[in-house]
């Protein structure tokens, strides 16, 4: 029986979190200003700040501080500064190195929520900004915020008020915020075809474990807004007594508290553990989940990769007939070799229809040897499948931080045309070789140390 766990997700996390190369780019946005009917406007300022670097970032704040000094009612321009102000301050914590109370101290420095309070009182704009800085937020900001929702605010809103609402198990307003955000159309179609198929592979009544609850945005989109998979229980580990609530896991205080007692790793582990042995719902993990890396040996050889999720069993059994299953009579996966409408672009890697794409082509591709010799026509499927996926990542590559490994995606005609992934390992340049030896070296080197993963086989 053969159990296909932890090794696809190394690839994962070096699409999710290593630096792209090949084909992307970085942009630089200009600070420059330029004059428009008499008026100054900053090039850029309509940019997303979230491209912009610090020196831009100030200008940019400077520009709309002005604007809404002079027009203190524009809703619109409020929201272009206060998302300035977002980046600004989360600069200064994630990138520059500063203390997390130097960005506490530039916001209050800044002052832009309380001046709002004052110019914009009791609009949408005022209610998320409040929202978006506090820690602990009255219900009624978050009620207030809904009420007024307009249909042209970005993703990342509705992505906030159904992290708030789902937490607290708001069913009514949930409902209202989700059925807004897939009218919108801003929530990628590829994502939510991701999320199907992740429960689609699950049995009646699974649990699946998320470790943010960001990852189960789009599965509840499909329970509560598009009625499918309404059986299956979400749940995210952070919060312990509702997750064993939803799973109707009973737990006493003296539990608890020896949960509390732990460290953040022991303790996520613990309450995972606990929660694997007590179930009596069948668990699964996307296949994806980060947290299992950090899982003792004796729990990952529990877990079970059945194609997108991983189903927890303290009994092996045959996991590959059940991935086999989930291919070739679950997962709904034509989109990904031809799409009719245009891909809705998403910041957040978990939404990319590339990353999600090439988690399908990792996780499923070690089934093609049995397909090969046992069944032609579910081998051409997926490879046709497979090369779609990779042609839309041909010249891309992804290094790893603090590693010498690289990996790229090529298109090759030797054997016929096909595409593979290979894993490189850099090759550093004696300085003084001249660039015929250099070349020479450089070849010789990467015929040595350079590993076809995934290959796919010629379309006729």
């Amino acid at each position: 029986m053969k159990r296909t766990v932890l090794t696809m997700l190394a690839f994962f996390v070096i699409l999710m979190g290593a630096s792209a190369q090949g084909k992307t780019k970085t942009i630089h946005v200009s600070a420059s200003g330029t004059k428009s009917n008499g008026k100054f406007k900053l090039q850029g300022a309509d940019q997303d700040v979230r491209m912009m670097d610090s020196v831009t970032l100030d200008s940019v704040y400077r520009y709309w501080d002005n604007f809404v000094t002079e027009h203190p009612k524009d809703e619109k321009a409020w929201r272009k500064l206060i998302d300035v102000e977002h980046e600004m301050v989360g600069q200064r914590f994630y990138f520059l190195g500063i203390e997390k109370q130097g960005g506490e101290q530039l916001r209050k420095q800044l002052n832009v929520v309380p001046r709002m309070a004052k110019a914009i009182p009791g609009t949408y704009t005022y209610y998320y900004s409040y929202v978006y800085e506090q820690q602990r937020v009255p219900s009624a900001y978050v009620d207030s915020a809904v009420s007024v929702l307009p249909k042209d605010v970005p993703a990342e809103d509705y992505d906030l008020w159904v992290n708030y609402l789902f937490f607290r198990k708001d069913s009514l307003l949930l409902n209202k915020v989700l059925t807004l955000y897939y009218e919108s159309g801003q929530y990628p179609a590829s994502a939510l075809q991701y999320d199907y198929n992740e429960l689609q592979g699950m049995e009646k009544g699974g649990v699946y474990l998320s470790e943010t609850r960001d990852n189960i945005i789009g599965k509840l989109i499909l329970q509560l807004v598009l009625g499918v998979h309404k059986d299956k229980i979400l749940c995210t580990v952070g919060n312990v007594k509702k997750m064993f609530e939803s799973i109707g896991i009973p737990c006493s205080d003296e539990i608890f508290k020896s949960f509390s007692s732990l460290r953040q790793d022991e303790r996520q582990t613990a309450v995972l553990r606990y929660t694997f042995e007590h179930s009596k719902r069948p668990i699964y993990l996307s296949a994806c989940a980060r947290f299992v890396s950090k899982m003792p040996e004796d729990l990952k050889a529990c877990l079970f990769n059945e194609g997108l999720t991983m189903h927890y069993s303290a009994k092996p059994y045959d996991n590959m007939a059940v991935k086999r299953r989930n291919v070739e009579q679950r997962y709904l996966m034509d989109y990904l070799v031809l799409q009719f409408h245009p891909e809705v672009k998403s910041h957040v890697t978990a939404k990319s229809a590339s990353s999600l794409a090439f988690n399908y082509m990792v996780l499923l591709y070690d089934l093609m040897p049995y397909y090969k010799k046992h069944n032609a026509e579910q081998f051409a499927r997926l490879n046709r499948i497979f090369t779609g996926i990779m042609s839309k990542l041909d010249g891309h590559g992804w290094s790893l931080p603090n590693n010498d490994k690289y990996y790229t995606i090529n298109y090759s005609k030797d054997g016929g045309p096909h595409y593979e992934f290979k894993e490189q390992i850099s090759y550093k340049r004696d300085p003084n070789d001249d660039e015929a030896t250099y070349k020479r070296k450089r070849n010789e080197f990467f015929k040595k140390n350079t590993r076809v993963l995934i290959k796919t086989e010629p379309i006729e």
